[in-house]
């Protein structure tokens, strides 16, 4: 029998109208097995790359899900503004520290303009108010007179003090730069000091040499992060400035053993060059040597030499240090060259001069410029950049409420045997007994 013209246009209709339901409605229904269902979820969700900061009032308004998340982010970072003395602005995201507070706690001090100012007494230590220009409006007075001893709220001192009266609240502070293979002895001073102000990143009011800062987005570089010209232009080796020939670490000998392999200028008291400090012939260190040598005159728990900061990384060279372990928490990532990264001088050498002979391979060694900052303290601008550090928190310690409670009641522990016994990281090198 033959099917009429209006049956088969209505058989052809239901076809349709079946399939179409198939393809179009089922897919819908929840089905672990079924891969549209996955991508459904996402059907009217744009999802934003994570390190989208901004975004237009188009874009707030289709997509209320991601603005909301986007928005949550966005509040939880802070970024601080650094200004300087000299030099250009810039924004921060956090610091490189192993020590456990924010940034944002360092930079918030609670004083009271209305209230007399906290008084810091400096004895025997040389500081004076000009310490604390970093931080002027945190209402605090630094003064070398030592008849306020009894009044301070905080002394500084590089020995133990005999002051006839001491208050509960008061701050005792141990002042040292150097470490303490090359600091004076003390001695019955268990339970004495509150805290030290050096370069110990452990300590409430650490004072480093220098300091590494993530930067904040709006501040990271583009574009050419070191001379490609000037690079490809070096042709010396490594350049060591130094006037301490004989030191705990037994550095003169770790060295003493790689010039054996590869080529190091000794400039200074332990050498046959001279460049006096801040002479023009340092301008070499960027123009025809590729790394610095950077080494401490002992080992001890987060001490790094001024050289690593000033020179090291104030220049375009790569820095040779002694200990990655010491070192790697306050630097950037990638950044420098670790004499115990190598089992000898001579394989050290030879990462040296591979390095000096690929010139990609060494511009790496300056990716970090791009997302971070190293600051050297030099002690002749105090200004902004002094006021996570030092003076300055010592001074917002001064207006906590209540004031915080701190004590070493060890100090031998803490401080002199923080330090590795004399020479061990050279012979683990250099294979002495």
């Amino acid at each position: 029998m033959r099917v009429g013209y209006s049956q088969k246009w209505k058989f052809l209709m239901i076809t349709c109208c079946i399939t179409y339901a198939v393809f179009v409605y089922f897919p819908n229904l929840p089905s672990d097995k079924s891969p549209n269902a996955e991508r459904n979820k996402f059907r009217n969700k744009v999802i934003k790359p994570n390190n989208v900061i901004n975004m237009d009032l188009k874009e707030q308004q289709d997509e209320p899900e991601v603005l909301s998340a986007e928005k949550q982010l966005l509040e939880e970072k802070q970024y601080f503004e650094f200004k300087p003395v000299e030099g250009e602005s810039f924004f921060v995201q956090e610091l490189m520290t192993n020590y456990d507070i924010s940034l944002a706690e360092k930079l918030t001090c609670k004083a009271d303009q209305t209230a007399p100012p906290k008084l810091i007494v400096s004895i025997n230590a040389g500081h004076d108010q000009s310490n604390l220009e970093g931080c002027p409006e945190w209402n605090c007075v630094l003064s070398r007179d030592r008849s306020k001893a009894d009044e301070a709220d905080a002394l500084l001192l590089i020995a133990k003090s005999n002051e006839k009266y001491r208050k509960s609240d008061q701050y005792y502070i141990y002042f040292s730069q150097e470490s303490p293979k090359n600091s004076a002895t003390q001695t019955h001073v268990d339970n004495f000091y509150n805290m030290t102000l050096g370069y110990r990143h452990d300590s409430p009011t650490s004072s480093p040499y220098g300091y590494t800062v993530k930067l904040a987005p709006q501040s990271r570089k583009l574009g050419q992060l070191i001379d490609s010209v000037r690079v490809n232009k070096k042709f010396k080796g490594a350049a060591w400035f130094v006037s301490h020939c004989s030191t705990n670490s037994r550095r003169e000998q770790i060295i003493g053993s790689l010039k054996k392999h590869f080529p190091v200028d000794v400039y200074g008291a332990c050498g046959n060059l001279r460049c006096p400090r801040g002479a023009s012939c340092e301008d070499a260190l960027d123009n025809e040597y590729h790394f610095y040598v950077a080494v401490e005159n002992s080992i001890c728990k987060d001490y790094l030499t001024e050289k690593l900061w000033n020179q090291g990384y104030g220049r375009d060279v790569v820095p040779i240090v002694l200990s990655r372990k010491l070192t790697e928490p306050f630097v950037p990532p990638n950044s420098f060259i670790a004499v115990d990264d190598f089992k000898t001088t001579e394989e050290l050498a030879t990462h040296l001069k591979y390095l000096m002979s690929n010139k990609t391979a060494y511009m790496e060694y300056f990716d970090w410029r791009r997302d971070y900052k190293v600051v050297f303290l030099d002690g002749k601008n105090h200004d902004a950049l002094e006021k996570p550090w030092g003076f300055c928190q010592i001074c917002r310690l001064l207006w906590e409420k209540p004031r915080k409670q701190y004590t070493i009641p060890n100090f031998t522990e803490y401080w002199t045997k923080s330090c590795e016994e004399d020479g061990t990281l050279a012979r683990g090198i250099l294979g002495d007994s």
